[in-house]
């Protein structure tokens, strides 16, 4: 499995569908998988939604819920929408395709699926790069707008009825960051600002694999939408990242989701390796779904990331409370009791850490931290590191990383929330306006060398709270 796709909530049910090949494990033709749940941490896999067919394989988009039947598609009753890209394979060389817009529909609440006989929505434009439509109802301009991944730019078209499409605008042309690699996997989506005024837009773009960067990564855009235009308030040569490691990408949000909430889900994966990971019959994930916020921060606004609640709530946790107090240079602290090698654990801790000082927390890697924490006079500069091999030359090239992310803050304090597993770390640093996934291979069989713990290097900490609960 690889993208997220049609995030929808109808019915008292969450929906995800995603990029799904069932013949193998390496991306192939694409389908659409689907799975449902009604706490987005249990989830029944249905029957494959939408199928290769004349038009070509199904590539990733968007679901709604038509509720008007603005369509004409569901008799007057509520219905389901699917938006997808058909691409075609019209050669033998890799830039040998082309790509349009398409729908298709389910009066039965998601159990099966019709392809709309009108296809395609939006026929090919001229160029290559033309896919996952995202597609959002805007209440202030009363009309649908689906944003269109172009080339390196994201196109905004307005609908009335979801069937016929205009163009109003494009975005994104010297905006942002731009690699080898097209723009993918669009989102767009207003929050209230937190600890600030009013309300601020937001565009998320995935950013396709470059060898010039860190392979696939997301960005995102905070500014205003009318209904046709996007403004984005930074300077166009900012760049915000909405995760800052190396497997997080073509993020979707929920559309739909009750009382408000913006939940979003992203691939656990990097297109530099991604059909070249340790598989046991499976290969694929996603993260745990996150709440998404706004955040007014002295460098602006900001989106902030937590675990849904409903993490803690559906399971059986066993929890140990980690102790309160200094901890000072040389000392080491186990951060759960449970003695588990591969069950998830599912942790948060906040400490104040001294000037000069220098921490490790060791999470998932027995032999190396996969953070290292230094206090400096501007603020700090968190360490990620993660090793890793498997002989695969692409693999064994581009998996093991190590980077330094600077945080500018003047104050000492620093809070962490974290997941990890036999096959993942998902990180949430200072409230979640800091975002690390990685993929990571267990390095030890042993008990003792996998359970999470924290060394002091140099200097030393006050833990201020924080617990670890692992999986019943």
């Amino acid at each position: 499995m690889n993208d997220p796709n049609g995030l929808v909530y109808f019915d008292g049910e969450y929906h995800l569908f995603y990029q799904y090949h069932p013949e193998g494990l390496e991306w192939g033709p694409m389908h659409w998988g689907h799975a449902v749940s009604r706490n987005m941490i249990d989830w029944q896999h249905l029957d494959i939604a939408l199928f290769p067919d004349e038009r070509g394989m199904c590539f990733s988009g968007s679901a709604i819920v038509d509720h008007n039947d603005s369509s004409g598609l569901f008799d007057g009753q509520p219905g389901l929408l699917l938006f997808y890209t058909a691409h075609r394979v019209t050669g033998s060389a890799a830039e040998d395709y082309e790509q349009d817009q398409c729908i298709a529909y389910s009066c039965d609440k998601g159990r099966s699926w019709q392809k709309y006989a009108g296809n395609p929505v939006i026929p090919v434009p001229g160029f290559r790069d033309f896919r996952d439509p995202k597609v959002i109802w805007h209440e202030a301009s009363q009309h649908w707008v689906m944003a269109l991944a172009c080339g390196q730019t994201i196109r905004f078209y307005r609908s009335e009825n979801l069937l016929d499409w205009a163009l109003c605008s494009e975005f994104g042309e010297h905006q942002g960051s731009h690699t080898e690699g097209p723009w993918e996997c669009p989102d767009l989506f207003e929050l209230p600002v937190e600890g600030g005024t009013g309300s601020r837009w937001v565009l998320v773009v995935g950013v396709g694999a470059g060898e010039d960067s860190w392979g696939s990564f997301t960005q995102y855009f905070i500014g205003d939408f009318d209904g046709t235009h996007f403004h984005n308030e930074n300077a166009p040569d900012k760049v915000l990242l909405m995760d800052h490691s190396r497997d997080f990408y073509a993020v979707q949000s929920w559309s739909d989701a009750p009382d408000n909430r913006r939940i979003a889900i992203a691939w656990i994966n990097n297109w530099l390796y991604a059909n070249h990971i340790p598989e046991n019959g499976w290969r694929g994930m996603m993260t745990i779904p996150r709440e998404i916020r706004l955040v007014a921060t002295t460098e602006g606004v900001r989106i902030g990331q937590r675990f849904v609640p409903e993490l803690g709530e559906q399971r059986a946790w066993q929890r140990t409370m980690i102790t309160c107090g200094a901890v000072d240079e040389g000392g080491q602290l186990a951060l759960t009791a449970v003695q588990e090698r591969i069950k998830p654990v599912h942790g948060s801790i906040s400490f104040a850490i001294q000037p000069e000082s220098c921490i490790g927390l060791y999470l998932s890697q027995p032999e190396q931290p996969d953070l290292t924490f230094r206090r400096t006079d501007s603020g700090l500069i968190i360490r990620y590191q993660r090793a890793g091999q498997n002989g695969n030359d692409a693999f064994d090239r581009f998996f093991p990383c190590h980077f330094d992310l600077p945080i500018v803050q003047s104050e000492a304090s620093v809070t962490l929330e974290w997941i990890s597993d036999n096959g993942s770390l998902e990180l949430l640093i200072n409230d979640g306006i800091y975002s690390l996934t990685s993929l990571q291979l267990c390095q030890s069989d042993s008990v003792v060398d996998n359970m999470p713990k924290l060394r002091v290097v140099s200097g030393g900490i006050e833990i201020t709270g924080g617990q670890t609960n692992v999986l019943g």
